[in-house]
């Protein structure tokens, strides 16, 4: 039986057979037609635990064998693939968690599914991502490092063209905050997917996550929203629980998941800005301050939630957050290339 023929009877891949898909979306030598009835395939018949372990592990290995390592890091990232063209929520969350002290290496990518992904807005913000060889010592200066997929992993470029020409979300919205090519002590992954947080809890659970949090936000977005109740796989020292959460019991306000939209990289630019700075003081600052509290208290550094929005606020009201944002312009600003 064939891959594809394995894939369209839903059966479960081996870790061959993964290895085997994993070779056959990377390759030069296939086209692309065979690539995207692949991955078609792949997302029609949906993945276990194991096939999603084995993928992510694959893929990290194709070039980081082993992960390098930053002690007490986290990433805090979604799937994308909500539908909801939010602003960029986990970018501006990044500068305030970084603000609190939390070596943050943030992995993301261009847009695939919405119209500014993480590394657009950086672009827009002046802020650039670091190569992989200078993520330690931008770290160490500053708590946070932004590193673009395509540079951690330049064999994916090979899978842009299959990822766009897929009209729906894949196994790849997926996988792609899974492997952060440093090996992680903490985590944020908000999922679109409330089907799979289980599975990827799991997933995080066996690459070693200390203490991590997967997240489907109330009304099907990839990060904890103010429009009612959130969904939360919490894995803590290889133990996972399962609990809702709302932001109004924390003592922030209540918005449609409307009230969170964003545009292009310039308009979530502004956007981001006038959170940091303090001049956005809507519902879109608040639900900055939820996802910094769901990354404060994931990273150790809250006792809970209550006290990771009594941090995050004061973080961004005292500047300390605006601050950072500006640091970073200011000591990568003449490398940056636009």
């Amino acid at each position: 039986m064939t891959l594809l023929e394995s894939l369209r009877n839903k059966n479960a891949l081996t870790p061959q057979e993964i290895t085997t898909f994993v070779q056959t979306l990377l390759s030069e030598d296939v086209n692309l037609t065979e690539k995207v009835t692949l991955l078609e395939a792949y997302t029609d018949k949906g993945e276990t635990s194991e096939e999603l372990f084995a993928l992510a592990s694959e893929l990290i290995q194709t070039t980081y064998l082993p992960q390098p390592k930053y002690p007490g890091s986290m990433c805090v990232c979604g799937t994308g693939g909500d539908g909801s063209n939010s602003f960029n929520i986990s970018t501006t969350v990044s500068f305030v968690v970084a603000a609190a002290g939390v070596p943050v290496i943030k992995h993301g990518n261009k847009s695939v599914t919405s119209k500014s992904g993480s590394v657009d807005i950086l672009k827009a913000l002046h802020v650039p991502t670091t190569s992989m060889s200078e993520v330690s010592s931008q770290v160490a200066m500053t708590n946070l490092a932004f590193i673009s997929a395509t540079q951690a992993y330049p064999i994916m470029k090979n899978l842009q063209p299959v990822r766009r020409s897929i009209a729906k979300p894949t196994i790849f919205n997926i996988v792609g905050p899974i492997i952060n090519p440093f090996q992680l002590d903490y985590q944020v992954m908000g999922i679109f997917d409330s089907k799979r947080m289980a599975i990827v809890a799991e997933t995080l659970k066996q690459l070693g996550r200390k203490k991590a949090l997967v997240v489907h936000g109330a009304g099907g977005m990839d990060e904890a929203t103010l429009s009612g109740e959130n969904q939360l796989y919490e894995i803590d020292n290889g133990i996972i629980k399962h609990y809702t959460l709302k932001a109004t019991d924390l003592g922030l306000r209540y918005a449609p998941n409307s009230a969170l939209r964003g545009g292009t990289p310039e308009e979530n630019k502004a956007i981001t800005l006038g959170i940091l700075d303090g001049t956005d003081t809507s519902v879109r600052r608040d639900v900055v301050i939820l996802n910094t509290a769901l990354a404060l208290y994931a990273a150790e550094k809250a006792i809970d939630f209550q006290d990771g929005v009594i941090q995050a606020a004061h973080l961004i009201q005292s500047g300390q957050a605006y601050r950072l944002y500006k640091k970073m312009v200011k000591e990568e600003h003449d490398v940056y290339i636009g």
